[in-house]
């Protein structure tokens, strides 16, 4: 299954929390109570995404399907044109690893 952020954004930017929960949405509302096919994530004519976003939709399917799951069955695709796209990922990546950290430096910068 191929997913479109462009389609569901009707955007060239992948900026918000709130764009990355409307990715989070598609994508669940397209599986069952656990993930069974591979679901492409395509990034064909976004110019911008942010870490963000990719937390509030990659981050939330990690959270509620596990890290296993969707590094096996999700996968970005068609994401060359977006500026440093594999770093944000990564740390988004990281920011789930190291949740507990993540969020006491969340709680700090906005304190």
């Amino acid at each position: 299954m191929k997913i479109s952020v462009h389609e569901i954004l009707k955007s060239q930017n992948a900026s918000l929390h709130d764009d990355g929960l409307a990715l989070y949405q598609e994508v669940k509302k397209n599986i069952s109570k656990q993930i069974e096919d591979e679901i492409t994530i395509d990034f064909t004519e976004i110019k911008r995404c942010s870490t963000l976003f990719l937390n509030a939709s990659f981050g939330k399917l990690l959270a509620e399907f596990g890290e296993d799951s969707v590094r096996k069955f999700i996968h970005p695709d068609s994401y060359a044109q977006i500026l440093n796209f594999m770093d944000k990922y990564n740390d988004m990546w990281d920011n789930f690893k190291n949740k507990s950290n993540y969020q006491a430096y969340r709680e700090e910068a906005y304190a």
